[in-house]
């Protein structure tokens, strides 16, 4: 077992984090650790200060309408389930793409929706000649911007100029993308945007961000009631922005983190980093008989997530023997996305993924193809 590991499993969460992510969480909770609107004392009210802080850095970076309706929730599948239970009911139709997270497709299946699937084009992007013809009695579209298998960037400012026809409001999945390259929430049209914290802006997990615009927030039901430390002698859910739908104590160390992530952050430089990567990788592999590449060969298409299925040996043992043999570290499987697999044909065996950060070198990305062809 190697003792240095190449890790480039990016997708599932990002490894190193940020600088001054982790010293920035452990000076809070050995020397603030106090809470949100839950105290009066200059402790309480810079913690306070903080979270606003990072609200607009949020809205900044993400051209959000307002950084009140900036939520801060308990992941990027709370994230979702605030949007989906709290808007959707049973019956209703709701559009998605073919590469749906199955933090998507079971809060829909849970709910009772009736979803409807926008099939796939050769590549793995959503075809939008493909849409269905009564789109204004959908009550919902929830979508990938980027697939968490394929790594493909689908077109969604395309698919939200159609959905404001017909009147749909739409919700991004930006899991892959987040962090990844730059984008305007404004400049897409989205009613919803959905980010973790632990994946593209490297922050720790058990924190998610959702952006709303305030009329589609106002349209939620919140998903958690209970204390938000306002408006303490009425029973009823504040009906003000953020508190409407931030009951319960915030992660506050998470969002201290996250604030140090987003200090500095550079999404072009990434981008560009990321963009070479992976034209390195896929050059490196894409003459190799005995693999299969999912999505487009174009660097510029995709974020820098890569699945590949071994055709002639078993994904799970390739994944294994990249780890025994050259400390690589991957995700094989499934990928909580089989809609995505049954678009490609690679379900039920599923791939093996590499995905890539702003750490990861080109010395790693030559030793993992290396590694698939010593394999493959």
């Amino acid at each position: 077992m190697f003792t240095k590991t190449i890790y480039l499993d990016n997708a599932a969460t990002s490894f190193p984090k940020a600088d001054g992510v982790s010293d920035a969480m452990k000076r809070f909770l050995d020397e603030e650790c106090s809470n949100v609107g839950r105290g009066s004392y200059v402790r309480a009210q810079e913690a306070g200060l903080a979270v606003i802080e990072t609200r607009e850095r949020i809205r900044d970076l993400f051209d959000c309408p307002d950084a009140k309706q900036v939520i801060f929730t308990g992941g990027m599948t709370a994230s979702l389930n605030t949007v989906i239970k709290g808007f959707v009911r049973r019956g209703d139709r709701v559009l998605v793409s073919s590469y749906e997270h199955n933090s998507v497709i079971r809060p829909l299946v849970q709910i009772g929706a009736e979803i409807v699937r926008i099939p796939a084009t050769a590549d793995g992007v959503s075809d939008l000649a493909k849409l269905p013809d009564d789109l204004p009695f959908f009550r919902l579209c929830v979508h990938t911007f980027a697939s968490n298998v394929s790594g493909m960037i689908q077109p969604i400012e395309d698919l939200s100029a159609i959905l404001k026809t017909a009147c749909v409001p739409l919700c991004i999945d930006a899991a892959q993308t987040a962090g990844h390259f730059p984008f305007s929430m404004q400049k897409l049209g989205l009613d919803a945007l959905c980010m973790p914290a632990h994946k593209g802006l490297r922050a720790a997990q058990g924190l998610g961000v959702l952006c709303l615009t305030p009329a589609f927030a106002d349209r939620l039901d919140p998903l958690i009631s209970g204390g938000t430390g306002s408006v303490s002698d009425s029973y009823e859910i504040p009906q003000f922005y953020p508190d409407r739908l931030e009951a319960g104590t915030l992660n506050l160390p998470g969002i201290i983190g996250l604030k140090a992530a987003l200090a500095h952050a550079d999404f072009r430089s990434v981008r560009e980093h990321e963009i070479c990567l992976t034209q390195q990788f896929l050059y490196s592999i894409r003459d190799n008989p005995h693999i299969r590449i999912l999505g487009s060969s174009d660097p510029e298409r995709r974020v820098g997530v890569v699945s590949i299925d071994f055709l002639r040996k078993d994904n799970a043992e390739i994944s294994f023997l990249l780890e025994e043999k050259y400390g690589i570290l991957t995700r094989c499987g499934l990928h909580c996305a089989p809609d995505a697999h049954r678009s490609f044909g690679t379900f039920p065996k599923g791939t093996v993924r590499f995905s890539f950060s702003p750490a990861t070198t080109v010395r790693e990305i030559d030793i993992a193809a290396e590694a698939i062809h010593a394999l493959s």
